[in-house]
């Protein structure tokens, strides 16, 4: 017999006694999240109506099959339009980063000090900064972060120009992951900042680009793989 989806909706049947999770093998739980896992209840109801495990796999299998190809090809010929428009937001960076932990009257603050230089020729209103920090001399990041650099109040990060910027990481509490006795303790820290070229807004404040398309392609691919293998689930 097959296991029929009756529960109310994709989340509801994770549920840990919802009767069709325990029916199923560790093989079709594993098949089944991957079906659902970008369907609400409306949709899937709509696609599948009483659908069992098997209809909802091979049906978004095929569905993946069918679609996504067209789609990594318009989004590689998006990225191969954007890669210029990439490179010169790649140019917009951080130098002369120094991380120190201060301390306030909450306790240790995290702090990231860094020369913003915009050598693209993109004038910009704020962006997002990814920070890893690395200590004495390791290869494996001891904490890693998301900053933010918002120069509206400074008339704009203009090409060519430059900002001395101090970050505290975590806010005013501070970010306990940068607080830790081995970061404290460490002989030497280093903080990379790299630019998130998707947060990187224009003058109109609006994002150069709107997403990550690599990513997005990779995302993809990676699922027609998974649907290949259960096509015939």
């Amino acid at each position: 017999d097959e296991n029929h989806l009756t529960a109310n909706g994709h989340d509801a049947y994770k549920a840990p006694l919802a009767p069709v999770v325990a029916k199923l093998s560790p093989d079709q739980r594993t098949a089944l999240d991957w079906a659902v896992s970008d369907l609400n209840l409306d949709t899937l109801h709509a696609r599948y109506p009483g659908g069992s495990v098997r209809e909802i796999v091979r049906g978004e299998a095929r569905l993946v099959l069918d679609t996504y190809p067209a789609t990594i090809a318009e989004l590689e010929k998006r990225h191969r339009t954007e890669a210029p428009l990439r490179e010169q937001l790649a140019k917009i960076g951080a130098t002369e980063v120094r991380f120190a932990v201060e301390r306030n009257f909450f306790g240790p603050q995290p702090t990231i000090r860094a020369s913003i230089t915009n050598a693209s020729r993109l004038p910009v209103s704020s962006l997002d900064w990814r920070a890893t920090l690395y200590i004495d001399d390791r290869k494996e990041p001891e904490a890693t972060t998301v900053l933010t650099s918002d120069f509206r109040e400074n008339g704009g990060l203009r090409p060519g120009s430059r900002f001395s910027s101090r970050f505290n990481v975590g806010f005013v509490r501070g970010d306990e992951t940068w607080t830790t006795l081995a970061i404290r303790n460490a002989r030497t820290t280093r903080v990379e900042m790299l630019p998130v070229l998707e947060s990187v807004r224009d003058f109109s404040n609006k994002p150069y680009v709107a997403s990550d398309t690599r990513a997005e392609i990779d995302r993809r691919r990676a699922a027609l793989k998974e649907a290949e293998r259960y096509e015939s689930f």
